[in-house]
């Protein structure tokens, strides 16, 4: 089997039969009818209308297939259309090209086709009229012609389509070019150039501001009436030179006089579409165009080109002094703006003084010349703030201010001179005629930015000198250091406060360095000399620490600091200071000489410190005492963090340490044991400060006090205590009770000396056995052998309770106590019993610091989440020097008036235990000499 070929112009024949519409298209009668007739004329079982695609044959028209398409590489057609007879194939098993063609060797079994191609209107074939019959046979040139004729048939009525389709075409295209001409408002003419007779549209008359009935009747005199006279010479002479051939159009932008009065700019276009016989141009047609705004548009980019070219050349100008640049810049503006007078002044408070002006020589301007400001023009843009410009000031609403009688001047423009959001001054131009056609807002603009530029040199000027000034005021020097590849060295520039440092003037080191270097000290001055070399080298900032004199001998340290630049010649320009920082320098070493002492009693110190960063909570430094107990080596130690070293309850203290010290910048002291690297632990106490170094850095430092020695004494105290308690109490209790009995009169009426000290006894063996239950709570309760039991429990009983157990002791006292219940109904979760014993040691306390005749005030109260049970009292209230220590064990003030009132020094302590077990807290207020108010905080849940 052989595949057809591509046509010659295969993409041009493509395109063709793109543009028929006919691919993939609905069947169409006109098509089935031909294949139809074909069928019966020739006697053929099929007929086709084929069409040859890219990559396949597609059938318009289809009669005894059902299938729509085959592959272009084993179609019949796609070798008919190859020329443009008829192609015949009278039994395809004798045509190598097909017997093996799976359309001949399968379904339809093809063993007979005839083609004749089909043409478009520019010639190209798009595909066949064919038949195919399943039987070889003979075809016949009067056949051959019979297909042609009835192929052509086909063929007109798809070039007759394709003639419909491009009517259509050229009448929508008509319409859009009507819609574009309507739309996009253009005027058209039509003109006999012969007769003069002229067409003009609606839109061509209103452009001039008529109707077009209104120009009736119109002709080309219409357009010669309107047009501007000094327009009409260029536009004869253009229609000339298109008459002539020489122009392709005839194109011309000019003004027509508006019904109005004014002028518009229009914009004709036109060419001859007919001539006479004799050459002659006949008929003209073209369009009219307003382009007042884009005429109005190119001038506004005229100008500001203008402005623009000005500006860049000041902004370029090579010209060192200021006085000629702000000259130049005023004359540069008046020819810009047509203007006689040009001004910068500087307004200082009412009075308006010239600076710099251009202006004519008889204009009686001068610099310094000054004015109250009430009396110039400026003063009302002072009072607007902003740019003005007045077109003609006797039309303006300003005609009846002072300025226009004084100077009278019709025309002026100005904006304000701003130096670091200050008013300087104005720059302003005038004349004493008014403006024709106003100020432009470029115009306005020109003027407000080189008011800006004139502030800009103003602002460079007033640097420079300010500058000078610092430099000269600066301590220590200012400089520009270059050295040169062969070695030498100079300082081009340095101020005048080498005097301080080196001792030598500027001049003497401009041209050679060598004076400087030789007043730096000889054990400094290999390193000042390296520092130099490697800045060199790296291109890196040099900074460098070194002694210099000024040639009394004596020695200071200064400070420099400089950025380096490799200049084109490869010398390189150091730009920099030098500071005396000889104060600073000894305060320094001395500082770093206190610091090694600190150190050293750092690494001395009995107690374990540790330096932790506050954000990662790693250690950056710890000292030997701290490592001793751990078994760490520092190596080790600093490998580690805090979490690695607590044995338990890290996350707790961990947020405990971090909230207190963002709320006062200390945690602790906390109990915890500590890991050692064996894995056995030790108790030790913790705690800590947070500080900020000077580069911003947080800090905390840590106190790890090993406190194993402390707890085995404090064990064998309470074990002491125990003991010693328990074996008191069997024998004390006998002697109390004994004492007691005798003192009640059970042994009989007792001699009054007798008596008095029986009392006395029975008193001291109470005391003394309240002292032993009191221990024994303590130990209970530190041990954590004292059962907290919380129920749920409504607590103004249990107060009321305490209260009326304290009744008697109040009575003796001669003290009164007042319960304010302010949340009766408040149920908590406590142990009322222990509760009672919390607040009786409380009650205790206010009654027996109380005066005679004084009140106890017991209340509730609702707190941040916490119910409190406070007793106040008008006592002496707490020591200062006490406060700190008022709930320890056996802690009591050391005053003789407090003393003399007795006690255990154990109540407040063991209230402390009671609500720390119950999950609460105790605290107090005091001022001395004034009372105190102790209180129970219970959480509310």
């Amino acid at each position: 089997m052989k595949a057809p070929e591509f046509t010659a112009h295969e993409q041009e024949r493509q395109a063709a039969l793109d543009r028929s519409g006919l691919l993939d298209s609905s069947p169409e009668e006109r098509f089935d009818r031909f294949t139809r007739i074909a069928c019966k004329m020739f006697d053929v079982p099929i007929a086709l209308v084929s069409l040859v695609d890219r990559n396949r044959q597609w059938f318009k028209s289809c009669q005894g297939l059902t299938t729509p398409e085959t592959p272009r590489d084993i179609s019949f057609c796609g070798h008919a259309i190859l020329h443009s007879d008829v192609f015949v194939i009278e039994d395809t098993l004798h045509d190598s090209r097909f017997n093996d063609n799976p359309l001949v060797t399968e379904a339809p079994f093809i063993r007979f086709y005839a083609g004749a191609p089909l043409h478009s209107a520019d010639g190209f074939r798009l595909g066949t009229l064919c038949l195919i019959d399943r039987k070889p046979r003979r075809f016949s040139e009067d056949d051959q012609t019979l297909l042609r004729e009835l192929a052509d048939c086909v063929e007109r009525e798809i070039n007759l389509q394709a003639a419909s389709d491009f009517y259509q075409d050229l009448r929508q295209s008509e319409r859009r070019a009507r819609a574009v001409i309507d739309g996009t408002r253009v005027g058209t003419w039509e003109w006999n150039v012969q007769t003069g007779e002229t067409v003009f549209n609606e839109r061509w008359a209103q452009i001039c501001g008529y109707r077009l009935e209104e120009l009736e009747p119109v002709s080309i005199q219409t357009w010669l009436n309107l047009a501007h006279p000094e327009d009409l010479p260029e536009s004869e002479r253009l229609l000339n030179a298109h008459f002539a051939g020489e122009l392709d159009e005839y194109d011309y932008r000019c003004r027509m006089r508006h019904k109005n009065g004014h002028w518009v700019w229009v914009h004709d276009r036109g060419r001859v579409f007919e001539w006479t016989g004799d050459g002659a141009p006949l008929r003209m047609y073209g369009t009219h165009a307003d382009i007042t705004a884009e005429m109005a548009n190119l001038e506004k980019m005229q100008q500001q080109n203008t402005a623009l070219s000005i500006l860049n050349d000041l902004a370029l100008d090579p010209e060192t002094d200021d006085d000629v640049r702000i000259r130049k810049a005023l004359s540069l503006g008046a020819d810009y703006l047509n203007m006689p007078l040009a001004i910068v002044s500087e307004i200082t408070s009412s009075v308006y003084t010239i600076r710099w002006f251009d202006a004519p020589a008889d204009a009686g301007l001068e610099a310094g010349l000054s004015f109250s400001l009430a009396d110039t023009y400026c003063s009302i843009m002072v009072e607007q703030d902003d740019s003005l410009s007045i077109d003609h000031m006797a039309r303006s609403p300003y005609r009846d201010l002072p300025c226009y009688e004084l100077f009278g001047l019709e025309s002026y423009v100005a904006a304000p001179i701003y130096l670091h959001d200050r008013l300087f001054g104005t720059l302003n131009f005038s004349s004493p005629t008014p403006r024709e056609h106003g100020f432009s807002e470029t115009e306005v603009t020109f003027v407000t930015l080189l008011a800006r530029w004139v502030a800009g040199v103003l602002e460079r000027r007033i640097s420079v000198q300010t500058l000078t000034k610092l430099v000269e005021q600066t301590p220590g020097m200012l400089y520009q250091y270059r050295l040169w590849p062969d070695g030498s060295s100079a300082f081009p520039f340095s101020g005048p406060g080498i005097r301080e440092i080196y001792g030598v003037e500027s001049g003497d080191v401009a041209d050679d360095a060598s004076a400087v270097f030789s007043r730096i000290h000889p054990d400094d001055l290999d390193a000042v000399g390296a520092s130099i070399n490697e800045s060199a080298q790296r291109l890196s900032v040099w900074q460098q620490q070194y002694r210099t004199h000024r040639g009394d001998g004596d020695w200071r340290w200064v400070e420099g600091r400089a950025t380096p630049e490799l200049l084109a010649d490869k010398s390189i320009m150091w730009h920099g200071y030098i500071a005396d920082i000889d104060d600073k320098k000894r305060i320094q070493l001395a500082l770093q000489e206190s610091e090694e002492e600190l150190r050293r009693l750092f690494e001395l110190s009995p107690i374990g410190i540790a330096l932790n960063d506050y954000r990662q909570t790693r250690f950056l430094d710890v000292n030997q005492a701290l490592l001793k107990p751990t078994g760490y080596s520092r190596d080790e130690f600093m490998a580690l963090d805090f979490k690695n070293l607590l044995s338990g309850g890290f996350v707790g203290m961990r947020d405990r340490a971090l909230s207190q010290l963002q709320e006062t910048g200390r945690f602790g002291p906390f109990e915890q044991n500590i890991l050692r690297k064996d894995g056995s632990s030790y108790p030790a106490v913790i705690q800590g400060l947070r500080i900020t170094n000077s580069s911003g850095r947080t800090l905390v430092w840590s106190l790890i006090e090993d406190i194993s020695e402390r707890k085995k004494v404090e064990r064998m105290k309470n074990e002491f205590i125990s003991t010693v308690s328990h074996e008191l109490r069997t024998p004390l209790t006998s002697i109390a009770g004994s004492l007691g009995l005798i003192a009640g009169g059970a042994l009989g009426p007792l001699p009054e000396q007798v008596k008095r000290m029986i009392s006395i006894a029975a008193r001291n063996s109470d005391q003394l056995k309240q002292l032993i239950d009191d221990l024994l709570d303590m130990e209970k309760l530190v041990s954590g052998r004292m059962k907290i039991r919380l129920q749920w429990q409504t607590l103004s009983p249990a107060i009321q309770d305490c209260i009326d157990r304290m009744h008697t002791y109040a009575v003796d006292r001669q003290v009164s106590v007042r319960f304010e219940d302010h949340y009766a109904d408040q149920e908590l979760q406590v142990d009322r019993q222990r509760l009672e014993q919390a607040l009786a040691n409380l009650l205790s306390n206010a009654i027996k610091f109380s005066p005679e005749q004084s009140e106890v005030v017991v209340e509730t109260r609702l707190k941040e989440g916490q119910f409190r049970i406070q007793v106040s009292d008008r006592g002496p209230g707490v020591p200062d020097s006490f406060r700190s220590r008022i709930f320890q064990k056996f802690a009591q003030a050391d005053s003789s008036d407090t003393r003399g009132r007795g006690g255990t020094g154990l109540g407040l302590a063991i209230t402390r235990e009671i609500m720390t077990q119950m999950g609460g807290g105790v605290g107090f207020e005091s001022v001395e000499g004034r009372g105190a108010s102790f209180w129970l905080d219970i959480p509310l849940r």
